[in-house]
Parts: C-alpha cells; structure tokens; sequence
C-alpha cells in the first residue's frame, strides 16, 4: 500500500474521433486507463463508429487541487450477500499514476486469491510507456496482453502497440502510428493489424484542418492489393465558438463520392449539445434515423438524455435517462428507462456516494422487477470516480465500496496537510488520536472501517487528544480516518 502524499495529476484522457462526436463539455471524461480489467471486461481497441482513439497528453506539473486515491476497492455481487467476493487494490507513484491494479477474488474460506493484475511504466514526463495484463493461472502470472507508447520531443504519442499472448509467445494484434504537423495538430493516422512478426497496413486517416485549428475533413485510405485506395470521406462543419454543427459521410464509389450519412448537432449559448440526429442516404434523398436531445441544469449538468428512432413518418421513443446530483454536482443516480406500450418503463439505476471533493465511497446497480414493482439487486456496471471523473467501471458488480490508505485529502493545495498521530498501534483496549487544534472548525471525526469496508466506529472530536475504546472489536487490520470538511487522513490500525 501507498504511504506517500499522492500529487494528483491529470490521468490519460482519451480523445474520440466519434461518429456521433458523443463528447459531453459538461460530461465526465473518461480518464484513468481505458484498459483497466480489460481481459476482465475487454473493450475494441478502436470504437465501432470510430476512426481511431488516441491518448490525449498529461501534464503533471499542474495538478488538480484535490488529492486523493482510492487504495481499496471491496465489490460485492449478488451471491456474495455481506462478504466481498473482490478486492481490487493499487500502488501509484508520487504523481498519482497507477503503478499496479490488482484484482483478488475471495475463496470459500474467506481467503484471498490473485485474480488478474495490471502493471504500467512511465516516462520522466509522466507519459505512459508500457501496460502489462497479467491473469493468475496454476499458482503464477501469466501474460495475457501487453501495450507500448513511443512520444516525440513535443510529448505528443506518436506510436501505440498491442499484442497478445498466445501459445506463450506475444501475438501482434494491432499497431496505431500517430504524424503531427507543425502546429501540433495530428494531421496522419496509420493503423496496422499484426500477422505473425509482421505489421501489415490497414487503414489511413489523413485529416485536414481549417484556419481555426477544426478539424474540416477525413480522408479515409484501405489498404488493397498492396496499395492505398481511397474509401470514405467525413467532412465536417464548426461555429465560431468550435462547436461541431455538421458531419457528412460519404463512400468513394465508382470514382465518385456517394452519400452515406449525415449528422446535424444543435448546442445551447452555455456550450451544452441538446441535440444530435443522424440521417441516411436511401433513393437519392436523406432520411431520418435516429435523434437524440439532452437537457441540462443552470449549471450545466446534464439531467436527460433521449434517445428517439425514426419510424413511420414520425420520431418514437426509444430509450430515456435522467441524472440526479447533489449540492456538491456529484452524480449520485442515473435511471435508465425504456419506452413500451406508449409509457416509460423502468430497466435499472446506479446509485452513488461521494465524499467532499468528488471520490466514489460507495456504488450500488439496481434492476426494475416489473412483476412486483420494486428495484432489487443486480449485477452490473458500476462507474468508480476521483475528483468528479470516471476513473474505472467494474463488470458483475452489485455494489462496492472505495477505501483509502495512508492518503491525504486537501481541497486547498496552499493549506498545510492534515497531521494526526494515531497510538497505540497496535492497540488492544484503548487508541489515542492526537492533532492540531482547529479553531475555525473544531468538530472533526473519527471512523473506524474493517478491511470490508464497514463502518464499525465513530466519534466526533473536539479535543486535541481524544481516545477511543477498540476493546470490542476483533483481532485484525483496520482503517482509521480522521478528518473535517477541508481534508483528510487515513491510516491502517492493528487491533491486537
């Protein structure tokens, strides 16, 4: 575990070149690593819509103003009832990038076994260099994938490798290389698949850009009896707030261009899309498909998300979202509901808890029983968040709890950092806290957590030494938190 104040840098952001452009401005980003469990819950290393993803850059020397990590996580399915059935664990380095995720699973005996793990490099710059996923197979780590990044001298990612083990060897599976011209913006993609040792040329994507820096066009190239050939064509439209109005596709055919689909994209004053709708190319004439249409609070939390198909002359509902946050715009629920026999229908909901500045406590996925008209347990998907941002989402989970060890949590990077001293440690029948007064905010708590993640103590504190009576818990590792509403410590207790 970490025993380090954790600097909280930006994680890698990945960067979407979406059919939809489906990149909310007031959304939360996926941030962390996109391959987090990935043999667990694996994804397609480029999206089905798109023409290629790619890691935006980090910049470490600027770090957000909150600092915290989440050390254990504790996920619970629904035939696990009150025990975890796995844990999942991280070591970071010094600017809070993770170094190791371990996954563990949870033998009838209460036991802990390693389940899958993840290990990952950097560069000085705190750039990504290498990603290894491992599974535990026969009492030993076995590969299961790995990825390399290659940056240029301006730490833009110029070169990004998969492969894959099989038959104990690494399998090239697919190769991204990246060109940037001379005002930063990535003007070339070539993407490769591996066959045996071989890179072998797949697809080109060169984009040109208007004098905005917009990207107005893609031009798509398929590798075809060892040569380019032209294939797709996106041309795309922006306002003068950079707002991506329109995208047309076309497909090159018979040495002409052909419409495919088109795109139309509608945005408010504040910068939020309250609309997209796709049409079709059918008999020489664009119709209708699919429309969707968003809705935000004052603040620019989207509340609604609508999803409608275009039939028989008219637009139908599909499927509908509705976002819940509290005071702090911390998203606590969303309800996802399908459109049957002309009324909304509830299909399920994630619920969450935060603490002060953003980070996930708890998660919990629900599924409507139509039959008896009530939400009950189920497994699901579950988002994690730090800071606000989504860092991982966990597969087959009913509900988990994120904990802390040994990290530090400041909302005001200028203040000095939250110091306590925790003894005896172990400790049999009493434990004393000691910590500065705070005379602006004298009432401060005191928690005890098991390595489950439940509460099994709690005291408000007032003086600056208070004990504790631990006489009634039993013999085993513990989290002790202590903190107010600006920061907060969290240190492992040994109960003897």
């Amino acid at each position: 575990m970490k025993t380090q104040i954790l600097l909280f840098g930006f994680l890698c952001l990945f960067t979407w070149y979406a059919k939809s452009q489906d990149v909310q401005h007031n959304g939360v980003l996926q941030s962390g690593s996109e391959w987090i469990g990935t043999y667990i819950n694996p994804k397609q290393s480029v999206c089905k819509h798109e023409h290629r993803m790619m890691k935006q850059n980090r910049n470490l020397l600027k770090p957000a103003p909150a600092i915290w990590k989440w050390d254990t996580i504790f996920c619970y399915n629904t035939s696990s009832e009150l025990i975890p059935f796995q844990r999942v664990t991280r070591i970071y380095n010094s600017f809070g990038a993770a170094l190791i995720t371990l996954f563990e699973r949870r033998q009838e005996n209460f036991d802990w076994y390693n389940y899958a793990r993840e290990t990952f490099t950097y560069d000085s710059m705190g750039n990504e260099l290498t990603y290894l996923a491992e599974k535990w197979e026969n009492n030993a780590w076995v590969n299961s994938m790995n990825q390399e990044f290659a940056y240029n001298s301006n730490g833009e990612m110029v070169d990004w490798k998969r492969a894959t083990w099989q038959s104990n060897a690494w399998e090239n599976g697919w190769h991204y290389y990246y060109h940037f011209n001379s005002d930063g913006l990535n003007d070339t993609c070539i993407y490769q698949t591996g066959q045996d040792s071989l890179w072998i040329n797949s697809n080109l994507w060169i984009t040109s850009y208007d004098s905005n820096g917009y990207f107005s066009s893609i031009v798509t190239y398929t590798w075809i009896n060892n040569g380019w050939e032209i294939t797709k064509l996106a041309t795309y439209t922006f306002d003068s707030n950079g707002n991506n109005l329109t995208r047309l596709d076309q497909n090159w055919e018979n040495a002409t261009w052909v419409n495919s689909y088109f795109y139309t994209y509608v945005w408010d004053t504040a910068g939020n899309r309250i609309s997209t709708m796709g049409q079709e190319w059918e008999n020489n004439a664009w119709v209708n498909d699919f429309r969707k249409s968003y809705t935000y609070d004052s603040i620019g939390n989207k509340i609604t998300d609508l999803h409608q198909i275009w039939s028989g002359g008219s637009w139908i509902n599909s499927s509908l979202k509705l976002y819940v946050y509290d005071t702090y715009n911390n998203n606590i629920e969303v309800l996802s509901q399908s459109w049957y026999n002309s009324v909304w229908e509830n299909v399920y909901t994630t619920q969450f808890t935060y603490d002060s500045v953003g980070n996930s406590l708890t998660g919990r996925y629900l599924w409507w029983n139509s039959y008896v008209g009530a939400w009950q347990p189920d497994n699901g998907s579950l988002a994690v968040y730090a800071d606000h941002q989504q860092d991982i989402v966990l597969q087959g989970v009913y509900q988990y709890r994120a904990m802390v060890d040994s990290v530090i949590v400041c909302i005001d990077p200028n203040r000095s950092t939250c110091s306590f001293s925790l003894f005896p440690n172990p400790a049999k029948s009493m434990v004393y806290v000691t910590s500065p007064p705070a005379p602006n905010n004298p009432c401060r708590t005191l928690t005890i957590y098991d390595l489950y993640g439940r509460l099994v103590l709690s005291k408000l504190i007032i003086n600056e030494t208070t004990g504790m009576d631990v006489s009634g818990l039993k013999p085993g590792v513990y989290f002790v938190r202590f903190g107010d509403d600006r920061k907060t410590g969290v240190v492992k207790f040994i109960k003897n």
